[in-house]
């Protein structure tokens, strides 16, 4: 983390005293129609989701409708975000699509919402998720939305994962995650929400 002056955004994140929240804008639906209505995975793979399920107590799930794409998707931030002073944390959020209003099967994707504003910037867009201490680069490809603002800039960057992917980053018992040269560790709680979050994806028995 770089101790260097603040740049005039950052000065006005300090001067409003509560720091600057990211925001928590998600991709559009129209980005996620053709994954949405993607045939069931493996069972093996929705076999592991369920033994991840009983986590813990469900964490905060938010759940949005769009009648036009006929989805529904579910998130889960597991970093909320924050940039105040010298203080850089990218906001996290983990994401999935399913047709019509009730889930039948797990998809075949989980998305990742990897968001940062200045001024951190990372220096790739390579994404590499450490499990249990071991990094694992993932060769995905972001989708890249710059977020300009009247105080500062942000940058998401969305990535789609494998649904084996994300069910064993969330089986870990460490894990963190890195975008360039930015790390943003999980905690063991972050981490029982991962599972809890995973473990309601698996569908209808």
């Amino acid at each position: 983390m770089k101790l260097s002056p603040l740049s005039l955004p950052a000065i006005a994140c300090t001067l409003a005293l509560t720091g600057c929240a990211l925001s928590s804008s998600m991709p559009s639906f129209s980005t996620t129609a053709s994954v949405s209505h993607a045939p069931a995975p493996p069972a093996s793979v929705t076999a592991q989701l369920r033994a991840l399920g009983a986590a813990h107590a469900g964490p905060r799930i938010r759940a949005e409708r769009d009648a036009a794409t006929d989805q529904t998707r579910l998130s889960l931030t597991t970093h909320r975000g924050m940039y105040f002073l010298w203080v850089e944390h990218p906001r996290v959020t983990f994401f999935y699509v399913f047709p019509g209003r009730a889930l039948e099967y797990a998809p075949p994707s989980v998305f990742l919402v990897f968001r940062t504003h200045d001024p951190q910037v990372p220096s790739t867009n390579h994404l590499t998720l450490r499990c249990n201490q071991v990094d694992e680069p993932q060769a995905t490809v972001p989708t890249f939305a710059y977020e300009p603002s009247m105080l500062t800039t942000g940058r998401a960057f969305t990535y789609e994962l494998p649904l084996a992917t994300f069910a064993q980053f969330a089986g870990c018992n460490t894990a963190a995650l890195r975008v360039g040269d930015i790390v943003v560790p999980f905690s063991d709680r972050q981490v029982a929400d991962l599972r809890a979050f995973a473990g309601g994806m698996a569908g209808v028995p």
